[in-house]
């Protein structure tokens, strides 16, 4: 038994080995290259504007639940734990829909670090405001009147928004939108001077994501943006050409469809073994079509070289004259 140790302990050396050399190859693996080889993904592009869109919808929703309950019941100095399980919850899915939609937009989307980046900033930004609106956070000063406060966080929500221009910059259409959407947010100034809350704000910057989000579905169904993503494959097109084809065909003429009955089929094969081939030729301003048969005979060649000899007719005629008198 004593000798059979070291055989046992080199092959489990071996094993760890081994083992230490796979682990050591995917920590080498970027990135870029582990997303890249994961090929594509349950979820599009759209999966991921369709989130965004809805939770931005639920952003407003719940600010609007937040509304009816400060000027109806809080002024009045009552609560009610329904208002508060509601709004809570609407805003809790809303950061949860829009997390999803950035993890998502994370996988799928090559590059564009900075864009990531930002827009997670953005929502922890989000969840320490609204937290802050709720006084849920003692140990931190915050003031939601503050109009410094709210400038910084209109600036940085457009700067957000421009980042979105990194999904496909050269697309006019991305473009105007992102242009439209950062307007928008930049608008959100005026609540500041109108001496509304910094949650006004975050209203504003929600209505400027449904109208970048809901637009971006739209382009993407009709495939006017185009995003590289992980796992996508470069489309091959083959443009073939019969101008030094045996057989140069302007255009084809489309197959009928089979035939089911049994007198059909035996026109159709006898057609297919024919060897007549239809051409047709089509000009912008007449059209017309020609028949002509494929020669296999390669004897033509011998006579036309026959018929162009210059002793070609003298000799028949000679030969007609000989006949004749014979």
């Amino acid at each position: 038994m004593a000798k059979k140790q070291p055989a046992k302990s080199a092959r489990s050396e071996k094993r760890q080995a081994a083992r230490k050399q796979t682990k050591t190859a995917k920590q080498k693996l970027s990135r870029e290259e582990r997303l890249e080889r994961k090929g594509t993904r349950n979820y599009t592009l759209l999966d991921c504007m369709r989130f965004g869109r809805i939770a931005n919808i639920l952003f407003i929703l719940f600010i609007i639940v937040c509304l009816i309950y400060y000027y109806s019941l809080a002024v009045r100095g009552k609560t009610s734990v329904i208002f508060e399980i509601v709004a809570y919850t609407i805003e809790t899915s809303a950061f949860a829909l829009f997390t999803i939609s950035v993890i998502w937009l994370d996988r799928l989307v090559r590059a564009r670090g900075l864009m990531k980046l930002l827009l997670i900033t953005y929502i922890a930004v989000e969840v320490i405001l609204m937290l802050g609106e709720f006084h849920l956070l003692p140990l931190i000063p915050y003031n939601g009147l503050s109009v410094p406060l709210i400038i910084v966080h209109v600036l940085f929500s457009a700067a957000v928004s421009l980042s979105l221009l990194m999904l496909d910059p050269q697309n006019k259409r991305v473009q105007w939108l992102v242009g439209i959407t950062s307007v928008i947010i930049l608008a959100g100034m005026l609540t500041a001077i109108a001496g509304y809350r910094v949650y006004a704000s975050i209203l504003v910057n929600a209505l400027g994501y449904i109208i970048f989000f809901t637009a971006m579905e739209r382009l993407l169904h009709l495939e006017e943006v185009e995003i590289d993503c992980y796992g996508d494959r470069a489309e091959v097109k083959s443009f073939d050409s019969t101008m030094f084809s045996e057989t140069p065909t302007m255009v084809e003429i489309p197959r009928a469809e089979k035939p089911k009955t049994l007198g059909g089929k035996a026109k159709r094969l006898a057609q297919e073994l024919s060897t007549n081939e239809k051409l047709v030729l089509t000009d912008k301003d007449e059209k017309f079509e020609y028949e002509f048969g494929v020669d296999d005979d390669d004897d033509d060649d011998e006579y036309d070289a026959y018929d162009d000899a210059p002793d070609a007719y003298d000799d028949d005629a000679a030969d007609g004259g000989d006949d004749g008198e014979a």
